[in-house]
């Protein structure tokens, strides 16, 4: 099955980048998807795929959509505490403990709250995610666990403290 997914996902990219002309072009992107995807699959990643399922593909356009909206409300966070000559930045650095099923989930976690504006996933110690913030408010969606439980969702992992 991944073979199957790599070849199709090689083609499409074969595809943009030289948009076939005729059948000629055609076949000689199969190929050579079906031989990447063959020496791939053989040589960079010979054990199973533990983080792409049918199911995260269908769940992802929700996350990145969830995830699109906390960028842009943190950016707008982060932006008004830079213009706003009265604030006062006070980063802090706090722990939030979550346990997930799946290692890809860790590392969708850690990178999620690191592309947040205004966060930043300085460390993972076991279960424990170490997160500078710009502002305590701004590791809200960290500490309520409301990215944890999307990361949940995407991955089917069960989160919890």
């Amino acid at each position: 099955m991944r073979r199957a997914r790599t070849s199709v996902a090689l083609f499409a990219f074969w595809c943009i980048i030289v948009p076939p002309r005729g059948i000629l072009d055609v076949a000689v992107g199969v190929a050579t998807a079906l031989t990447l995807s063959a020496w791939t699959s053989r040589f960079l990643w010979p054990q199973p795929d533990p983080f792409v399922s049918t199911l995260r593909l269908v769940r992802l356009p929700r996350f990145m959509l969830t995830m699109g909206a906390h960028i842009v409300v943190a950016a707008s966070q982060v932006l008004w505490v830079v213009l706003d000559p009265r604030s006062r930045v006070a980063p802090v650095v706090v722990r939030h403990t979550v346990r997930f099923g799946a290692e890809g989930a860790r590392v969708a976690f850690a990178h999620a709250i690191t592309i947040t504006p205004g966060t930043l996933a300085l460390d993972v110690v076991g279960d424990t995610f170490v997160v500078h913030c710009l502002d305590e408010r701004f590791g809200r969606a960290v500490s309520d666990g409301s990215l944890a439980r999307e990361i949940e969702r995407l991955f089917g992992a069960s989160a919890g403290p």
